[in-house]
């Protein structure tokens, strides 16, 4: 207990309050489509659920030692304050402490690789995106674990548009004129991006295609310090999760431009679409959910799963947390998360395929 403890005294314990979220690339279904997903009954659950070891028949003794969650982004995004927010509530319900473990980085390859070799006990949780599990192994030819075989299903929990903002005195108003900024410049117009090969990477790299100009791409470690960067006028725009750049935006330090999806935002009405801007094909949407070490025994991924959509379902913990802050609830069960990794791979293939995007 003394060598676990010692481990776990750089993490960050849930707070009590907690501040607004920060945010967060290939496309997820549409809107409709997400939200037309229900969630499958248990024993469709334990019926396609990947093998485990030593299953245990019953919870009833889990947890009795602190839960470990690696977040694979910077302290203060949009992850690490939802992943706080369940988490506090699932320390109250589960008598033992949830701990965030923030290892930024890599295009979340940091922290996934210290997910996928952790103990497979139940006492270690991945906030994972599409990046993690669907985009990194187009991108890279070698990574320090396999986000296919390495990994469980838990729940998939929220997923995000992308929306164009850019500096308060950016010299333009729409999509169009960011584009002809970046004609009259080649390769001067900046962009930032929490990482090569992250979400906001490759859409603002489609866009660029769509639009046949050239930006200039500056990464950063995290989303709150491309926010900075932004807000400050260190670069000229970014494709970001609302979460982002709600307060950025009502603060009058950023503009929102455009929205990448087929309806305007329900936070943004005022703020056209792409397509609406005259830049057909850009839609973009990410997602976030848990995953755990495979082998973790399946009683316990099917808890953590009921535990948590319990939580993310109830309106209140929504307005606060979610849809409040413009993101869309998924509510993905172990079965229903796992067929949608399926198609989301193959999505990512071809998107990357058609970028010819590698970083290796």
């Amino acid at each position: 207990m003394r060598t676990l403890l010692r481990s776990l005294a750089a993490a960050v314990v849930f707070p009590a309050c907690l501040t607004q979220p920060a945010q967060a690339q290939s496309q997820v279904p549409a809107q409709a489509e997400i939200q037309g997903r229900t969630r499958t009954q248990a024993q469709t659950q334990a019926q396609t659920m990947p093998p485990t070891q030593a299953a245990p028949s019953s919870t009833a003794a889990w947890p009795t030692r602190p839960v470990r969650v690696i977040v694979p982004f910077t302290a203060g995004g949009l992850t690490d304050v939802l992943m706080r927010g369940i988490g506090q509530e699932l320390g109250q319900q589960w008598g033992q402490a949830v701990i965030v473990e923030n290892r930024p980085g890599a295009n979340t390859i940091i922290g996934a690789e210290a997910a996928a070799k952790a103990a497979p006990d139940g006492y270690t949780f991945l906030m994972a995106n599409d990046p993690t599990l669907s985009a990194n192994q187009q991108l890279y030819k070698k990574l320090p674990y396999d986000p296919v075989n390495d990994f469980v299903p838990v729940i998939n929990l929220v997923a995000t548009e992308g929306l164009l903002v850019v500096r308060e005195d950016f010299p333009g108003k729409t999509a169009q004129d960011l584009i002809e900024q970046a004609k009259a410049r080649p390769g001067q117009v900046t962009y930032g991006t929490f990482g090569l090969g992250s979400k906001a990477h490759l859409d603002a790299e489609a866009l660029a295609r769509a639009a046949g100009v050239k930006f200039n791409h500056i990464p950063y470690k995290g989303v709150t310090e491309v926010m900075a960067a932004l807000s400050g006028g260190q670069i000229d725009f970014t494709i970001a999760g609302p979460p982002s750049a709600i307060p950025l935006v009502k603060g009058g330090k950023i503009r929102a431009l455009a929205v990448a999806a087929a309806q305007r935002h329900p936070l943004f009405p005022d703020v056209p679409t792409f397509a609406e801007s005259g830049v057909a094909g850009m839609a973009s949407s990410s997602w976030f959910g848990l995953v755990a070490p495979r082998g973790t025994p399946a009683p316990i991924v099917s808890r953590v799963a009921a535990d948590v959509s319990r939580i993310i379902r109830r309106p209140e913990f929504q307005q606060r947390y979610i849809t409040g802050v413009g993101l869309t609830v998924l509510d993905m069960d172990p079965a229903a998360y796992a067929t949608f990794l399926d198609g989301d791979r193959r999505r990512y293939a071809e998107q990357i395929k058609a970028a010819g995007v590698s970083l290796d």
